[in-house]
């Protein structure tokens, strides 16, 4: 291995130091307009699921049975262990233990 090749920041380290240097870019912005406005202090919280090439939440958990054919996924709902919460076909493991789950179907900010 040559001198270059040994000091190459391997692909991970480069996306980590590209989303660090972005959220640096607008971190301060916010913490700046959040003081301009009163602000003291302000929790923020996120749960970010990201599944590239992973099917969407309407055709999973959020199915519309009753909807027009173009707007209804092709996936049919079946019943879960909980009375009146339906899934997809495609997931009848997570059907059986849908009452150890916490299914959040709006979000609400202030």
């Amino acid at each position: 291995m040559d001198n270059l090749q040994s000091h190459k920041l391997p692909r991970r380290g480069f996306l980590q130091l590209g989303a660090l240097g972005l959220g640096g870019l607008t971190l301060p912005k916010l913490l700046r307009a959040e003081a301009a406005s009163g602000i003291r202090s302000s929790h923020k919280s996120v749960i970010l699921i990201y599944l590239v090439g992973g099917p969407p939440h309407q055709d999973m958990i959020d199915l519309k049975p009753d909807a027009p054919a173009e707007f209804a996924g092709p996936w049919k709902p079946i019943s879960t262990n909980v009375p009146g919460i339906q899934i997809c076909e495609a997931l009848p493991r997570l059907a059986k233990i849908t009452d150890k789950l916490a299914i959040v179907r709006s979000i609400v900010g202030s």
